[in-house]
């Protein structure tokens, strides 16, 4: 069952008498979103100022540097305010900070309240000793991300991007005096389960109490403990004294009769809600979840809950496209959603610890968690060294991660780093030991083998880094896999069964699909057994300064969140009971290639029907396909192999005709999927006209720059040039509402000056005629300064449109330009008549024509 966690803790709380406006209810949690920001003016080296005339702007957190224009390896300060009442002297407020990149440093009132260093772990502050009751208080939180303040506390990796500022979620918290103490950022509740069998388990609840009273203090800590059927299945009480200003923690164990396990796919979740009553009246409450399940290494077999379990999933970062590392509830919800779709039982959450929700919703899925302490990629660094011994931050940090994420069921694995210094991951691996050996401590290895772990992963890249994909059938070596993957960009393409590709610069989608396909067959179908763990690398695009300086393009996901070709097969291998059917190479829209070079289909049907215009090119069984012998190969990196039978993996050769090509795929199941592709006319020909076509008597000025109408709409986030060599890498973004649905005139990259062109072309039916360029500026969060020579040539096209009848149609978007960075573009419009010829004088502009026939009555 699965639940938007929001609202399950309403029920949960509405279920246990926690709602409404009981007066002995004493914690309060109040999401704080809108903040005052301004950058940091404070020298590097000096001790932080406070702003006094300083420009403040409204963000909503989460909320990261960048987003304001403000590069990550900034400071900046937020500003917020809040009433303590006067009736509220004898409660605790503390501030939780979700995550802040990477330095935090709390105010109130202008008083320091407390620093915490390390940008993914949580934080936890008591402002009550600086508060003024029955008045507004100032909030000030200052996040710092430069490199002097930020240094050796497992946030800065030149594996990805550490974005600074708050963001995460941020809360304040109020309780009673004698309350649940937020030990590390933790909820201060730590529940264990013992001594699982069938007929009976134990559950051992830790609770780290605080009287933060004057006085010493007789408390009473109340356990209830519901089943996932929503049933109360036990209780258990336990007592303390606390002298005043003390911590203690206080343990009760009650056994469960008959426990359900929490396992993959079945995610049985116990509720216990913790009460704390003093003096007679409730001081505090606080509901957490765990689940009952055992994870044990059995010689090199992951065994859970006594039964052996091969970990197959995906890596992921905290990061989209527009959000940077800001990521709200909903874009997280929609990953989760992704991978759950795909199937995978196991999420490795890459390089740090993530948000509390993504472990929850790991816990309601059924879904493994990897988790990581943020020690990654050191012994790739250039230059100034970081990370190059333990230090206690380090040590603190990786001791945060446990404590505060203690109680998912999910985490079976904590990481100690990744592709880093050994001995300082052997050294945080210990503190992980000290904190918990109820899980298996691994790390994620680049040659690295501590010692000290119950298991060294590998990160492997046969065929990508070095060597050939086929390599990865090698075992021991890739028998237990943290990271394999390969870089693909949908404009990039070979012929299919090509062995070429240019790490960084040149990644064709063809060839990424032979490496995973040999992957997938190898772990799904040849040797499972052999294959403990598959976690393929990464579910989702991330940026980094790899492919153009700007992402690393192995998520099967792009950073915009678009499924790549290659999920479907791998859906099709992890979830064998659902129907999977999906058509290959969509956005390779217009064939350069020989008219024969194949049409591919991803299905777990047995058997697949090709129509191309309406003819049957035959049925195909799965297991037909085999992957082409790589004595072909392009690639000098590449030795020869032969040919590998794939299954779910469907080919045909049909010859396709110049011009426009319906394409269909049906299964034995009565699935079908279709799409239009454009075949190049043969050398000397010309590309046939469609009789129906709203554009006829296409023409451009460049006779090196032809320009063909592609009759099928434009697609959000698909290429709209039609080079595939990587001279034309820009894409759409969303295609702005009122173009849904046009067509597009497809040429070679316009903001190269050899390209630029007159176009021309009449409609033959009434019709909306779209322009859609760059306009020179972009979005704060690249940022990149405006481009005075774009915004000139911008300029210079909406004149030349305007005075043949375009007008500007305030539709303003991005997509993404030829370096891949997101790029700010405004549309023009003009109506055409049936007959009507339209004109598009030449720019050296990124651009492109859509034409959408109009409605009846528009």
């Amino acid at each position: 069952m699965r639940y938007a966690p929001a609202a399950l803790w309403a029920a949960i709380l509405f279920a246990f008498g926690c709602g409404g406006t009981a007066p002995d209810f004493s914690r309060e949690k109040i999401l704080l979103e809108q903040w005052q920001f301004c950058p940091d003016s404070t020298p590097e080296g000096k001790s932080p100022i406070l702003p006094e005339q300083a420009s403040w702007t409204s963000v909503t957190v989460p909320h990261a540097f960048r987003l304001s224009g403000l590069h990550e390896e900034s400071a900046g300060w937020y500003r917020n305010s809040f009433h303590a009442a006067g009736g509220e002297t004898d409660r605790r407020f503390f501030l939780l900070l979700e995550g802040a990149g990477s330095v935090a440093d709390v105010y109130v009132n202008g008083k320091p309240v407390g620093r915490h260093r390390g940008a993914f772990t949580a934080a936890a502050f008591d402002l009550t000793p600086a508060l003024l009751f029955g008045r507004d208080n100032e909030l000030l939180v200052r996040v710092a991300n430069r490199p002097d303040e930020a240094v050796d506390c497992l946030s800065q990796s030149n594996l990805y991007y550490t974005n600074g500022g708050l963001y995460r979620p941020i809360w304040l918290i109020k309780t009673g005096a004698v309350h649940i103490y937020p030990d590390m950022g933790s909820t201060g509740v730590y529940l264990t389960p013992k001594n699982i069998r069938a007929e009976k388990a134990d559950l051992e609840v830790r609770t780290v109490l605080h009287n933060g009273s004057d006085q010493a203090v007789e408390a009473e800590v109340r356990h209830t403990i519901t089943g996932p059927d929503g049933t109360r299945c036990a209780s258990v009480t336990a007592s303390a004294s606390l002298p005043a200003g003390t911590i203690r923690t206080i343990t009760a164990v009650e056994s469960i009769t008959g426990p359900k396990l929490w396992d993959i796919g079945a995610p049985n979740l116990y509720t216990v809600k913790t009460e704390i009553y003093a003096g007679g009246r409730r001081t505090d409450v606080l509901i957490e979840r765990t689940g009952f399940r055992t994870v044990v290494m059995d010689g090199e077999r992951f065994m859970l809950n006594g039964r052996e379990l091969h970990v197959r999933g995906v890596c992921k970062h905290h990061q989209s496209e527009a959000a940077w590392n800001a990521m709200s509830d909903k874009e997280l919800r929609a990953e989760w959603d992704g991978m759950t779709d795909l199937g995978a039982n196991t999420v490795r959450l890459a390089h740090y610890p993530h948000r509390r929700y993504e472990y929850n919703l790991a816990d309601e899925r059924g879904i493994a968690i990897w988790a990581e302490n943020g020690l990654a990629g050191q012994k790739w660094d250039k230059g100034v060294k970081h990370e190059t011994r333990p230090n206690i931050d380090g040590e603190r940090i990786t001791r945060e991660m446990v404590r505060q994420n203690w109680n998912h069921p999910s985490i079976l694995f904590w990481s100690s780093g990744n592709e880093t210094y050994q001995e300082v991951a052997s050294h945080y691996a210990d503190i992980i030991r000290q904190e918990d050996r109820t899980r298996l401590t691994t790390y994620a290895s680049a040659g690295e083998k501590p010692s000290n772990v119950d298991f060294v992963a590998g990160n492997t890249y046969q065929g990508w880094y070095n060597g050939h994909y086929s390599d990865f059938a090698r075992l021991p070596e890739n028998a237990y896999t943290s990271e394999t993957g390969a870089g693909s960009w949908p404009t990039h393409h070979v012929p299919y069964g090509t062995i070429r590709w240019e790490v960084d610069r040149f990644e064709p989608e063809e060839y990424c699909e032979l490496f995973a396909e040999f992957r997938f067959q190898t772990v799904f179908r040849n040797n499972p057994s052999g294959h403990k763990m598959f976690l393929w690398w990464n579910f989702r695009e991330f940026y980094n300064k790899k492919f153009k300086g700007n992402r690393n393009t192995k998520g099967i996901w792009t950073l915009a969140g678009m499924p790549k070709d290659y999920y479907y097969l791998f859906r099709s291998f992890l979830r064998p009971e659902e129907l999977v059917l999906h058509l290959c190479g969509r956005h390779h829209f217009y064939r350069r290639f020989a008219p024969d070079d194949g049409i591919k289909a991803y299905s777990n049907a047995d058997r697949v029907e090709l129509f191309v215009n309406g003819r049957s090119f035959g049925v195909k069984k799965n297991g037909d396909y085999a992957q082409p012998d790589s004595t072909k190969t392009e690639n000098k990196q590449a030795a020869p192999t032969a040919g590998t039978v794939i299954n779910n993996v469907f080919f045909w050769k049909p010859s396709l005709s110049p011009g426009r090509n319906a394409i269909e795929v049906r299964d034995s199941r009565g699935l079908s999927q279709s799409m239009i592709l454009y075949q190049k006319a043969p050398e000397g020909g010309s590309m046939p006209e469609e009789a129906d076509s709203i554009v006829a008597g296409l023409k451009s000025s460049n006779a090196d720059n032809p320009a063909i109408f592609i009759d099928r709409p434009a697609e959000s986030q698909g290429p709209f040039y039609y080079e595939v060599d990587g001279q034309s890498d820009n894409t759409f973004d969303a295609i702005p509402d009122i173009a849904a649905g046009a067509a597009w005139i497809a040429t070679k990259r316009l903001s190269l000056e050899e390209n630029r062109t007159d176009l021309s072309f009449r409609v033959t039916a009434p019709a909306d005629v779209f322009v859609l360029y760059s306009t020179g500026t972009f979005p704060l969060h690249t940022l990149k300064q405006p481009d005075r020579k774009t915004a000139d040539a911008a300029e210079a096209l909406r004149k030349d449109l305007a005075a043949t009848g375009f007008a500007d149609t305030g539709a303003r978007g991005v997509w993404r330009a030829h370096d891949l960075w997101l790029a700010d573009c405004g549309m023009l419009q003009r109506t055409a008549s049936e007959g009507e010829k339209i004109a598009i004088p030449g720019s050296t502009l990124d651009y492109v024509v859509l034409v959408k026939p109009r409605q009846a009555g528009r």
